[in-house]
């Protein structure tokens, strides 16, 4: 009987470990927000059986786009989706990158299509190149691969996963960057991933491109050459470098997004992070609801950069003594609001996302079978032309003799005459004397 129960409950143990599909954990400080039906892996992996994909060999495909390039300049926006689609290996991610920035240089970039962008993320996601995928990603003007809501949702999801806040905030900066807080999921997980990296600075190195190593001075002047220089200027948006502002400033447009406690709480931390005290101090002076303490620790400690401070301290004083300030876990209060809000809106994603993988391959094949059609009238033209031509040269030789003269006037008039140039007047020999001796030396 023991061992039954012993059986019993070691698979009813197996059941709950295999029921944990990357995301439903029994405890509930390991649960995490987005379950692993989000990834709709089904639905995605199904456009691999479209005929296209079948036989398609990735080497030839990419040999042929790269020698269009170098004799034209252009490449197709089709057969890079195409070739984003079709990438498997990773042995095939050096050509992907290659032809993304091809088709960012050529007037194509303009046609890409939002599959190509979305395949893109989730290769690079499915093979774990993920340095490599936030370097493409912030590199816009190279690559102009713009990560869409869902895609999003994925990364800050994963990042967080493997406790990799940096990288899930720097997904969170990308669309503050852009805007666009339009998505309940995105905006969410974007609070969340940069709550998370201020709670763990140092999770994962964030590389500051701004703080460059020091060298040292050895007297000798260096010359460097450069096409031009540009007038200084600093749009303190897309030229923002550092961590701390692009965090800040990311915290600042999420809290206006949200009206309650954590958004109040985390705009005034984020002009704090982002040293914009004129707008921190309106935060503070203007009404709203109660900030949690935790955050005014946080604020208080961007103070130390603060050119006001002596003013902004009174403030934080009457909030209190103004009972706007509430003791509860901030920690608590986030992953709350986030797990409540996440959760509502995520079977509706998904069938959003399962609907927008049928329009595009839908999308896909209505372009292919466009760009088939107008390969196929380029060379009837260019048959058209060559029969042409073929015809004309016949004419020529067959009526000759009847357009000999027309020939001859034409050959004439493309004769060139030059005008003979005048070198003076020729010198005339004297004639030899016969009997001329030459004297003796």
């Amino acid at each position: 009987m023991w061992k039954a129960i012993t059986i019993a409950r070691l698979s009813v143990r197996q059941k709950r470990i295999l029921d944990i599909s990357g995301v439903k954990y029994i405890s509930l400080k390991k649960r995490f927000f987005l379950s692993d039906e989000y990834r709709c892996r089904e639905e995605w992996e199904r456009r691999r059986q479209a005929p296209i994909f079948q036989n398609m060999k990735l080497d030839e495909l990419y040999q042929d786009l790269d020698n269009k390039y170098q004799n034209t300049g252009k490449v197709s926006a089709i057969d890079i989706d195409l070739f984003a689609n079709a990438v498997q290996d990773e042995e095939n991610l050096d050509e992907l990158d290659d032809l993304l920035h091809k088709l960012r240089l050529s007037a194509s970039t303009t046609d890409m299509l939002p599959s190509t962008s979305h395949s893109v993320v989730r290769t690079y996601l499915a093979l774990g190149r993920h340095d490599e995928l936030l370097r493409i990603l912030d590199d816009r003007l190279n690559y102009g691969v713009f990560p869409d809501d869902y895609c999003s949702g994925l990364l800050m999801d994963t990042f967080l996963k493997q406790h990799n806040y940096t990288g899930a905030a720097k997904v969170g900066v990308l669309h503050m960057l852009q805007e666009d807080w339009s998505h309940c999921i995105t905006s969410h997980l974007a609070l969340y991933s940069c709550h998370m990296y201020l709670r763990n600075p140092e999770s994962t190195p964030w590389e500051d491109p701004s703080k460059t190593e020091e060298v040292e001075d050895d007297g000798e002047e260096i010359k460097v050459r450069v096409k031009y220089l540009r007038n200084p200027y600093f749009d303190d948006h897309f030229d923002l470098k550092e961590p701390k502002l692009l965090v800040g400033k990311t915290l600042a447009s999420l809290g206006t997004v949200f009206p309650d406690s954590i958004g109040r709480t985390y705009e005034l931390v984020g002009w704090g992070l982002y040293r914009k005290w004129d707008k921190a101090k309106a935060v503070l002076q203007g009404q709203g609801p109660a900030i949690f303490r935790d955050g005014l620790e946080m604020f208080k400690a961007s103070l130390e950069e603060c050119e006001i401070r002596e003013e902004l301290l009174p403030l934080l004083t009457q909030l209190e003594s103004a009972g706007q300030v509430i003791g509860d876990d901030l920690h608590e209060a986030v992953v709350s609001k986030v797990r409540s809000e996440v959760s509502k809106q995520e079977s509706e994603a998904i069938a959003a996302q399962c609907k927008l993988y049928k329009e595009w391959e839908t999308l896909r094949e209505d372009l292919l079978q466009q760009q088939l059609k107008e390969l196929d009238k380029q060379q009837r033209l260019s048959n058209v032309r060559a029969e042409k031509e073929r015809i004309s040269k016949d004419e020529e030789v067959l009526f000759f003799f009847d357009n000999e003269e027309k020939w001859e006037l034409a050959i004439e008039k493309k004769r060139k005459f030059y005008r003979r140039r005048y070198f003076g007047k020729r010198k005339t020999f004297k004639s030899k004397d016969e009997n001329y001796i030459p004297p003796e030396v």
